[in-house]
């Protein structure tokens, strides 16, 4: 059993259990398996008390299985078992689910008590493929699934797997939208209520792809985090959103611009950086600019972004937390965040006016929010009825449709020509 890693030793004798099971017309399974321990021993003690876990690991996962079965290290925290005399599917599924219960538990090294979290992706031939190769690709795939899915056990699945390539495939083409420059933005007023006046401008990305028309952020953002995107992704949006606001500001003066990052963005510690340079580059006043970002990014550890915050805050910027009442905040923590303004989510007040209970909210959150000496703005203003309710519950600010629908930069400034 031998530590050094090597897929081609492993896909040499998955060739030749391939040839023998078809000769014999039964079934032959991959269990690939992450293991989690050896990741986290190689970062915090080093490579060579890594490779001790995976001896002792590896010796775990011999013993839950049969004679008949091999054990491979086909990478660093990667582990490929062999069974090559299944009699039927099911008995994939069961020495798998051995293999949990052995690695589940506490694994002791040095001084050290690891506790082990595996996941394995199984294939099977000849059902998901008749070739060594593919059959290893589709254990990986498994693998892939069960590690998002949180599900320590995972078939091999058509629809999982094609899901999987579109996703990449998704991540691909808004590389080169980067690459290409063709991400855009588009801006919606937001209106003072008590004067009528527009105040201000939220930044909104947008993504008319040649082959796959209007993608909608709530595709492609998902997509840019996970493929690591995010960095660029910001850097375009806060780039473009200050150069062409400093265009349109210059002509109008006394507006401010509201620029959405993400929850990756704050655990980014060059942010600050980013954002200063930015507005150095376009000669932006900091105090013009509103950085927002959802209640469940700030939310989530909450003491590093907190500091974040905090330099964004010394920066001279203002911010606001968006998407208001959807996420999981704490009162008592909300209090200590260095923030200037809420936004209330739309989903509320889309139908406060159906709704009692909505309405209730909106009235909480606007309440809450002047008490902590926080403006208030509402997203989604879709009539006119629900911009005089705001009005009357004390409301500051408001966008939506009913007010300005999103624009591009030059429909913007001759939409907000007649009303300057």
């Amino acid at each position: 059993m031998s530590l050094i890693p090597d897929h081609l030793i492993f896909l040499a004798a998955l060739e030749s259990a391939l040839q023998e099971a078809a000769s014999q017309s039964r079934p032959v399974g991959i269990c690939l398996l992450w293991l989690d321990s050896v990741y986290h021993i190689d970062t915090i003690l080093g490579y060579h008390a890594g490779d001790i876990a995976c001896a002792k690991s590896l010796q775990h996962v011999q013993s839950a299985l049969k004679d008949t079965d091999r054990v491979f290290r086909i990478g660093r925290s990667q582990v490929a078992c062999l069974l090559p005399a299944l009699t039927n599917e099911a008995q994939a599924v069961l020495a798998a689910h051995k293999i949990i219960r052995i690695l589940g538990s506490h694994l002791a090294l040095e001084q050290f008590t690891v506790h082990s979290e595996p996941y394995i992706g199984i294939a099977l031939f000849p059902v998901h493929g008749q070739d060594a190769n593919v059959l290893l690709q589709r254990a990986a795939s498994a693998l892939r699934e069960a590690r998002l899915r949180k599900e320590p056990v995972f078939f091999y699945s058509h629809e999982a797997d094609a899901a999987t390539q579109a996703q990449l495939q998704l991540q691909t083409d808004l590389r080169r939208a980067l690459d290409d420059n063709v991400l855009t933005l588009k801006y919606q007023a937001q209106t003072d209520l008590r004067s009528g006046r527009v105040v201000g401008m939220e930044a909104l990305s947008r993504w008319e792809s040649p082959t796959r028309g209007t993608v909608p952020p709530t595709i492609f953002i998902p997509a840019a985090e996970a493929a690591g995107l995010m960095n660029r992704l910001s850097a375009h949006v806060l780039n473009t959103a200050l150069r062409e606001f400093q265009e349109l500001e210059s002509a109008t003066p006394g507006l401010s611009i509201s620029i959405n990052l993400s929850a990756q963005d704050l655990i980014q510690a060059e942010l600050p950086e980013l954002l200063t340079q930015a507005l150095r580059t376009w000669n932006v006043p900091a105090g013009h600019v509103v950085i927002e970002i959802t209640e469940t990014a700030i939310m989530d550890d909450q003491r590093a972004r907190a500091t974040t915050l905090e330099h964004l805050k010394e920066i001279g910027v203002q911010l606001a937390i968006d998407d208001f009442g959807t996420g999981y905040s704490s009162l008592a923590r909300l209090k200590y965040l260095p923030v200037d303004e809420i936004k209330i989510d739309v989903s509320f007040v889309r139908h406060m006016l159906r709704d009692v209970r909505d309405e209730n909210i909106v009235r909480s959150i606007i309440d809450l929010a002047h008490n902590l000496d926080l403006r208030v703005v509402a997203e989604g203003v879709e009539d006119e009825a629900t911009l005089q309710r705001l009005i009357e519950m004390g409301c500051d600010m408001a966008q939506g449709y009913f007010l300005c629908a999103p624009l591009d930069l030059a429909s913007f400034r001759a939409w907000l020509a007649p009303k300057t």
